[in-house]
């Protein structure tokens, strides 16, 4: 499968090529879905010992969801083609429909490929600086756990060691590139009738804006709580894709 790859240099600082934006709120949602399918697979070998026929069904649709996160996640890996492993983590993302065509021992082999690309995805992203850098590796560190999740099982391979470092990977973001949000008094609270907050959001991508506005009693934007200044400023970003796996694990008590 992949072969010679280079393990050096993990610690480089990438720059990103011209301006750099979020991902698509569309991309972000396929990109969740790979991980969803994979710990359905990890739930359902949970229950008992999976046989051929689900493997095989497991992989078919697992490689449908990956179909359609795939030229977003090949973005993102673009977008720190600075770092020596992209190639054989892009080929990765790129062989998942051969999985249900590999012998045990080739499918193997890829998972174990598949595992060292993520720990040195996330390598990589506690080396960088944050800003979209950290960001587009986010998304990177996310869909090679899921794929390697998801290859682990078929495999027959265990779960022990790789499910801790995954949710270590997956908090390693969260705590990242959550949104840190302030607040302040608006220009506009010397007039009376009219209130106004106007509360600034830390992002990847530079500050993002919002405000508590309101006229003569009436709300034209807002109220704005904490929890949802986060989930709007941190939307298509790795952030909620990460915490979207941590909720899964927790969920299942993984």
């Amino acid at each position: 499968m992949i072969r010679g790859v280079a393990v050096a240099a993990l610690a480089v600082v990438v720059t990103l090529p011209g301006a750099a934006t979020p991902a698509r709120a569309a991309g972000v949602d396929a990109i969740k879905k790979v991980g969803e399918v994979a710990f359905g697979l990890l739930l359902q070998s949970r229950q008992g010992e999976l046989t051929e026929q689900q493997i095989i069904q497991a992989l078919q649709q697992f490689v449908g969801v990956v179909r359609d996160a795939e030229s977003e996640i090949i973005s993102h890996l673009d977008a720190v083609a600075a770092a020596p492993w992209v190639g054989a983590a892009q080929h990765a993302i790129l062989e998942v429909p051969s999985l249900p065509l590999l012998a045990e021992d080739p499918l193997q082999d890829y998972a174990l490929q598949v595992a060292l690309h993520a720990r040195q995805a996330k390598s990589v992203f506690d080396a960088v600086e944050f800003g979209p850098e950290a960001d587009h590796l986010g998304f990177a560190v996310a869909s090679l756990y899921a794929v390697g999740l998801q290859a682990r099982i078929a495999a027959g391979l265990g779960t022990t060691t790789y499910l801790p470092n995954y949710r270590t990977a997956m908090e390693a973001i969260v705590n990242r590139l959550e949104p840190q949000c302030s607040s302040r008094e608006g220009d506009m609270d010397y007039h009376p009738s009219i209130y106004h907050v106007v509360h600034t959001c830390r992002t990847p991508y530079g500050d993002r804006t919002f405000q508590d506005y309101q006229v003569n009693g009436h709300w034209q934007e807002g109220p704005w709580t904490e929890a949802t200044l986060k989930a709007a400023a941190g939307a298509a970003t790795s952030w909620v894709v990460a915490k979207d796996v941590l909720q899964r694990m927790n969920n299942g008590g993984i």
